[in-house]
């Protein structure tokens, strides 16, 4: 490892308890190429069940998993949809578990879970409940560690593919961070598995890409962070939305709730969470990298400008975008690489994310909050804890 990350010495990160934020936000691109390699060894088992499950008919595909899990699932419901026409559902665990009559059906299934520790008793128990409502019933689990509850039960489990993420993405620090990407990337090449040498070729181009303009983006993290904003709102099409709740989230965790964070699409937040803007608020628009959508996003970014006072305006694009927004206060520029499928919206949403994990890092050493744990009392626990699972 670097003695330096972002300008800093490894001992200000240690110091400040954000050693295992900062590290696994950075390991990230060595963090995909492992799990490009593994999914490559591994190219035969999935060809085979994949080609088994996407051959049945009607097959209903829920994605499931709890908190930043779940919002995995929020965006490729879209990027699925717009590559591939894929119809996904996103069933969050904790709704599966609440409400079993409303969210599970007796028509076949592939329930996708996903979990970093694999401890969630959601997580198990969304399995458990789906196997008495579904006669036929495939499950993918995709997980950061091999050896956890969640990993068993996909093991003991018939018609089940497991799929355990490279070790060092059970993310030790509080927010998860290498393991939404790692998460993300599997799920992008599972669903292109009749090309998966191709895609994973696409995994390595993006680690590279990453890793060349990663500093840069730390940089207009830390200029941002640095403004005394109390309202965050993250705003994104499309797939861009999934993420854009996955931003909110980080931005609220890393805090401990110093910043209240919400999302929306920019066609959505006309219609009254505008009415969250003042003084204290910052918005962040992620601009689409398809031509289409993107309409709406700078349509928003331009009213939003126009309108403002004292709130803030950041803009997040690919280089390439030429539509003009005027009066922003920051805008965060990233080059997708030209080796990417034109169609596909994975090269934003990773650099997105990636910006989005460093600003709520940076935010959280800038009001001097123990990154790793930001909440020290047990409020809010890195795996969740107090929930009784009542039998169905």
């Amino acid at each position: 490892m670097k003695n330096e990350l972002f300008g800093k010495p490894l001992t200000y990160y240690e110091e400040n308890h954000c050693i295992h934020t900062v590290t696994e936000i950075v390991q990230q691109p060595e963090a995909w190429r492992r799990l490009a390699d593994t999914l490559m060894q591994r190219k035969d088992e999935i060809s085979a069940f994949m080609d088994q499950v996407m051959s049945v008919p009607n097959l209903r595909i829920v994605t499931t998993g709890a908190g930043s899990s779940a919002f995995v699932g929020e965006t490729f419901l879209y990027m699925l949809a717009g590559e591939m026409g894929i119809r996904t559902e996103n069933v969050h665990t904790t709704d599966i578990i609440s409400a079993p009559d409303e969210t599970l059906f007796d028509t076949p299934t592939l329930l996708i879970s996903y979990a970093r520790s694999g401890e969630s008793p959601e997580s198990i128990a969304a399995i458990r409940f789906a196997q008495k409502r579904v006669k036929n019933l495939y499950n993918i689990v995709i997980v950061c560690d091999k050896n956890s509850s969640l990993a068993r039960c996909g093991y003991e489990t018939k018609q089940s593919l497991v799929l355990d993420l490279p070790k060092e993405t059970c993310d030790k620090g509080f927010a998860m961070t290498s393991s939404v990407s790692c998460m993300s990337i599997a799920t992008w090449c599972l669903f292109h598995y009749k090309e998966m040498e191709t895609y994973t070729g696409y995994v390595t181009v993006l680690a590279e890409a990453v890793e060349a303009q990663i500093d840069r983006l730390a940089d207009k993290a830390g200029a941002i962070a640095e403004n005394d904003y109390r309202r965050l709102i993250w705003l994104g099409t499309g797939a861009l939305k999934g993420l854009a709740r996955e931003a909110s989230i980080k931005s609220m965790e890393l805090s401990d709730g110093y910043v209240h964070a919400g999302y929306d699409a920019p066609t959505g937040f006309r219609h009254g969470p505008k009415t969250v803007i003042n003084e204290e608020t910052l918005t962040i628009h992620f601009i689409s990298n398809k031509e289409y959508s993107r309409k709406y996003d700078v349509d928003l970014a331009n009213e939003i400008i126009r309108e403002k006072q004292k709130n803030l305006v950041v803009i997040i694009k690919p280089d390439f975008v030429k539509e003009e927004i005027k009066g922003e206060d920051y805008e965060v520029v990233y080059q997708i690489p030209k080796e990417l499928p034109e169609d596909s919206e994975m090269g934003a949403y990773i650099f997105s994310l990636v910006f989005t994990q460093l600003l709520s890092m940076k935010k959280s050493l800038d009001k001097g909050y123990t990154t790793d744990n930001p909440c020290p009392k047990g409020d809010v626990n890195r795996v969740v804890q107090g929930i009784t699972i009542y039998e169905i």
